[in-house]
């Protein structure tokens, strides 16, 4: 967590920057919130996917494990389930893991797209980084 953590906090920062770099002043404002506005609709929609894809897997699984735990559970077990509607130890355990497997393979995906796209599609030219040296060099060191 703590590294995961420290990596967003690098992220966040280096896209701020990459986002508003070579924008004019008076536009700054707008790409900022272009960026946040971005940002916020990108979170809702990464998590829903991730949360359908996790729901999908594991109504799946369970429809595999319910049958194999009615086959092999006691009557005991069987009334607890049709009370409850959870499934116990082992069968539960197992679709709750291939749900949050199947959901982390389509993170993995998605995080893998938008390293490629980054890759891809921003490019830095040569121009807009002795801009930045310049206008670095401007302004002086930090005090």
């Amino acid at each position: 967590m703590l590294l995961f953590g420290f990596g967003m906090g690098l992220n966040f920062v280096t896209l701020t920057l990459t986002a508003v770099s070579g924008v004019a002043p008076k536009e700054a404002g707008a790409a900022s919130g272009l960026l946040n506005a971005s940002q916020q609709v990108g979170g809702s929609l990464g998590l829903s996917i991730l949360v359908t894809v996790f729901g999908t897997a594991s109504r799946d699984e369970a429809t595999k494990q319910v049958p194999a735990f009615m086959a092999q559970a006691d009557p005991g077990q069987i009334a607890a389930f049709k009370e409850t509607g959870f499934l116990p130890d082992p069968w539960g355990d197992l679709v709750l893991t291939q749900g949050i497997s199947t959901a982390f393979y389509a993170a993995v995906a998605m995080a893998g797209l938008a390293l490629a796209t980054a890759l891809l599609v921003i490019r830095v030219r040569k121009s807009d980084l002795d801009a930045l040296a310049g206008a670095a060099a401007k302004a002086g060191p930090a005090a």
